[in-house]
Parts: structure tokens; sequence; C-alpha cells
């Protein structure tokens, strides 16, 4: 495959996840109008993890038998930084404890990112659910856009752990402000329960992000995302029996939109993720990415039938614009990094001769 088409395929997937995150938006508040928030959320990250344990069951049985063929071939031969003979229980004693290690950081990833995925995820679908408590006329645009928020909240609470934000960002965040009021505050200068909610939830999902960009490096990807989904299932489910009543037949009426939740958002969109990203730029494929709240706002409006005022549209468009902006000084400021300092050197002049 071309360099064009990789990319071209990258685009695609990455739009195909955005488009799913953004039409979930649609899911969770129609299945806010009949369960509670962590019913809908451990629900939702049941369904996710056991949408991608087959995935990770087939590349992991790929793996062991490529690792049985290695372990064939290298037995009887030295390694290379010593001339000690590699018999077959040396080197599978190496494998057992690589892989006890990388079950015990992928428990520890699984834990924090699944931790701080619940309480973004736990106030989003709260903050959902009020906004359908309220009969608001576009809550799915207000959570969709002021969740994205995530983007501009990441490089300003990283500042927090010494790294300094570029200073353009700030032009972001006054037009997000911008944005927000025109959007939320209406004849009172008050934010609503709902406005509320999904604003510290934007404040989850940056933690989120944070912990997830620290753990990537040093765990799988795919079982990363299933561990969280897992680690998040299992506080939901302690919430739930704590806190809520279960109700069957509220359950089976939300059963759909939990479906698409877990099945649609946690599982396919993810897997698409990562697709687009081994294919696309990681600036590039933020940017696409961002795509997710106008997906979220004209779901609302095709399928819900929200309505916005010219006030709220307008909003709607300061607040997409500063993401994407957001997106792009971040982009920018992460390739000025990795540029090498240009050196100029100078040549001694050669003295001229009479």
């Amino acid at each position: 495959m071309t360099t064009e088409k990789r990319s071209a395929v990258g685009v695609l997937a990455l739009l195909g996840a955005a488009l799913f995150w953004g039409t979930t938006f649609v899911a969770q508040n129609l299945g806010a109008g009949h369960v509670g928030t962590f019913t809908f959320l451990a629900l939702r990250c049941y369904i996710g993890t056991a949408f991608l344990l087959p995935f990770i069951m087939f590349r992991d049985l790929r793996g062991r038998r490529k690792n049985r063929k290695v372990t064939l071939a290298a037995v009887g031969e030295s390694t290379p930084k010593s001339d000690n003979i590699v018999d077959a229980e040396e080197l599978t004693e190496r494998r057992r404890l690589r892989n006890r290690e990388s079950r015990k950081v992928l428990r520890i990833a699984g834990f924090c990112c699944g931790g701080a995925l619940f309480l973004g995820s736990a106030l989003q679908q709260y903050g959902i659910g009020l906004y359908v408590m309220d009969a608001d006329p576009c809550g799915t645009a207000k959570s969709s856009l002021i969740t994205a928020l995530y983007v501009v909240l990441v490089p300003i609470i990283s500042t927090f752990v010494g790294k300094k934000p570029d200073r353009k960002l700030w032009i972001s965040v006054v037009m997000c402000l911008g944005g927000m009021y025109l959007l939320c505050i209406k004849d009172s200068f008050v934010l609503t329960r709902g406005d509320i909610f999904i604003l510290l939830c934007a404040v989850g999902f940056a933690l989120q992000i944070m912990a997830v960009g620290y753990f990537s490096p040093k765990t799988d990807g795919l079982k990363l995302s299933a561990m969280q989904f897992f680690a998040t299932a299992l506080i939901s489910t302690v919430c739930m029996i704590l806190f809520e009543e279960i109700d069957l037949n509220a359950i089976l009426a939300a059963l759909p939109s939990i479906l698409y939740a877990g099945i649609i958002s946690n599982g396919i969109a993810y897997t698409l993720q990562i697709v687009g990203q081994k294919r696309v730029k990681a600036t590039v494929a933020s940017l696409i990415m961002c795509t997710e709240s106008l997906f979220g706002t004209l779901s609302g409006w095709l399928i819900l039938h929200e309505v916005l005022s010219l006030r709220e549209m307008a909003g709607c468009a300061l607040m997409f614009v500063a993401i994407l902006l957001a997106t792009a000084f971040t982009g920018y400021t992460a390739r000025a990094a990795q540029r090498k300092p240009h050196r100029r050197t100078f040549r001694p002049r050669q003295k001229q001769t009479a």
C-alpha cells in the first residue's frame, strides 16, 4: 500500500471514530432517561471490554505461535552479549518474568487510567442526565462541545508537571470562555447544573488523556484500553449497588443505547483510532478527532431535533474554532521541541596574499 493510500485509510478511520463518538452523545441522552449514571456506565464498559477481548486473544495467540518459532530457532545459539549457550528453559523463564512484569504494569496502568476515565465518564453521564431532567433544548450540543474542552485543558494542566504550553494557547482559552458564555449563559449570569458537571467531566477526561500518555509507551495499547474499561466498569458497579436502584425493565428500555455506546463507541471507535493514528501524523489526527464535537452537535439536531438559537450557534462555532486552534498550537509546540537547534558554522577567513 502506498503512502497516499495509507494516509487516506487513516483519515477515514479517524473520521469514523469521531463520527461514532459524536453520535454516542445521543445514545447517552436517550439512555439517561431510563437508567442511572452508574448503571449506564457499568454496562457500557462491560460490553466494551467484552467486545475487545476476542481481538486481544486472537492477537496473543498469533504472538505465542511466533514466539514458539523464535524459541525453537534460538535454542542452542549463543547470546550476542555472552558466550553462554541459551537453552529452552532459560528462554522460557526470561519470557515468564517479562510477562509477569508487563501484567503488573498493565494492572497499575489500567486502574490509574480507568479511575480517571470513570471520573470523566460519570460526571459526563450525570450532566447529560441533568440536561434531560431540565429539558434543555440543546443538551447534546452543549455536552459534546464542553467535553471537547479537554483539548485546551490538557496543556494547561501539564504546566503543573513542568511542561510549559505555548503562549498562543491562551487565545483558545479566551475564545472558549466567550463561546461558553454565548452557549450556556442566558438571562441570569450563571451556569446550569448540567453545564457545571460537563465542565468538570472535561477535567476528568484531560487527566485520563495524560494518564494514557504516560502509561501507553510502557504497555500494550489495546490491552490498556480493555483494562481501563474493565476498571471503570468495576468502580461503576460498586457505585451502582451503593447509590442506585437496579431496575431490569429500565435496563431493557435503555439497552439499545447501552449497546451502541459499548460496542460502537468503546469498541469500534477505539479500534478505528488505533488504525488511524498508525497512518496519520499526531497533529492531523488530533484535528480530525476534534470533529467529535461537531458530529455530536449535528446528531443532536438531526436525531433529537434540538433547536439552537442564533446566539447558541455562534457560541458553538466559537468553541469549535477554539478547540481546533488549541490542537494546532499544541502540535506546533511539540514539533518545535523535537527540532534540533540550528548551529551556524563560521569558517576562518583566509589571508589574501599581496
